[in-house]
């Protein structure tokens, strides 16, 4: 085994598993958060994915130490941590703002929580220079914070995040002020450093691609309660409800009605690989599985007729949107391949479509 795979074994054997048992925060009558419990293993990465005012936040701040939970309790290898103060905690954090010292240099910022545990000068330098390594910020030791670009802040707000070794490293949405090929890259090195630490690292975002990019784990809060907890193919593949389909990837969801044999959509009999709930009432359509019928499909895909309306082209990509009857419609995403151009009709023409057995997804709502 080599010195840095040494390294990476023992910090991981360090990180902290979380429990979250029943936690709840309430503002009046108002429940920020409601019964949440998860359980967050040594060396994990899982993020917190909802919309705005969904309670991801508010549980980030509980597991910080900033907000006190009305009921519940937070154990941080099997030690309770409700009532303990933020800065003993041995927590990193990473601020949606980066909440970084203006008047201090690169260097003193990430020196900062160093300097609080009062460790020897030569200490100091030594880890510093060993976090800017990390985020390959090296040469910017001098700088000043009102100098670096937001890529650059955001580098040094991790590093300072790392530079104690901290047992759990919490991120509030870290990326939000990049713009969109930052954020992509940044999402890359922030995973790959997770990778190298070994830190427990639970990270907040509203980007459901950035959760499935990034995590292990993701949990899907909405109203401050957690909707499912799952790896994010699992997520993607097997959403427990409808509010888990609509908000992870694009999707399209159609009622369907129960029969004595099982479902139908628009009187057709839906063809399904997958054990379905009981009490199943919408069809999720990814729009990425369907494909053009062929010949031969009907024994184990659904098909779908309707008209095209539109076409808007997205570079390496397409979206198509199909009016399939009753007011409703599906969207295709394929690539632009010259044979998918080829089968696409102008937009009025009509369509056939198939949606294999094993990508038919069932979830909870009402039924047509």
């Amino acid at each position: 085994m080599t010195r840095d795979a040494e390294t990476h074994t023992e910090r991981t054997a360090q990180a902290a598993p979380i429990a979250i048992e029943n936690i709840t925060k309430t503002y009046d009558d108002f429940h920020a958060l409601d019964d949440v419990s998860l359980e967050i293993g040594a060396g994990e990465f899982l993020t917190l994915l909802g919309p705005s005012g969904s309670g991801k936040t508010t549980l980030l701040m509980v597991l910080a130490g900033f907000t006190r939970p009305t009921r519940g309790r937070i154990l941080v290898a099997g030690e309770e941590m409700t009532g303990v103060p933020p800065h003993k905690r041995d927590f990193g954090m990473v601020f949606q703002n980066y909440a970084l010292f203006p008047h201090m240099s690169v260097f003193d910022n990430i020196a900062y929580p160093l300097k609080l545990r009062r460790h020897p000068k030569a200490e100091i330098k030594r880890e510093v220079g060993r976090a800017l390594e990390l985020v390959h910020l090296s040469h910017l030791a001098s700088r000043r914070i009102s100098a670096l670009s937001g890529g650059q802040k955001q580098r040094i707000a991790l590093a300072r995040a790392i530079v104690f070794e901290p047992r759990v490293l919490l991120m509030d949405e870290p990326l939000s002020a990049l713009d969109k090929n930052l954020r992509e890259q940044m999402q890359i090195e922030i995973r790959a450093l997770h990778d190298t630490l070994g830190i427990t690292t639970i990270y907040v975002t509203h980007d459901q691609r950035e959760a499935l990019t990034m995590s292990d784990r993701i949990v899907v809060i909405d109203g401050g309660r957690v909707s499912q907890v799952d790896t994010p193919r699992a997520l993607y593949d097997r959403p427990a409800n409808a509010f888990v389909a609509g908000f992870i990837g694009e999707s399209t969801l159609l009622p369907v009605a129960r029969t004595n044999g099982g479902y139908t959509f628009q009187g057709r009999p839906l063809k399904t690989g997958r054990a379905v709930r009981p009490d199943a009432g919408q069809l999720v359509v990814r729009p990425e599985k369907l494909v053009f019928r062929d010949p031969g499909q009907e024994e184990d895909h659904n098909l779908f007729e309707g008209t095209l309306q539109s076409i808007v082209y997205q570079g390496d990509t397409l979206l198509a949107r199909i009016e399939i009857g009753q007011g409703r419609t599906l969207l295709m995403r394929k690539t632009t391949h010259r044979d998918v151009l080829a089968r696409l009709p102008e937009p009025g023409g009509e369509v056939a479509l198939a949606l294999h057995a094993d990508d038919t997804i069932l979830v909870e709502g009402g039924t047509a």
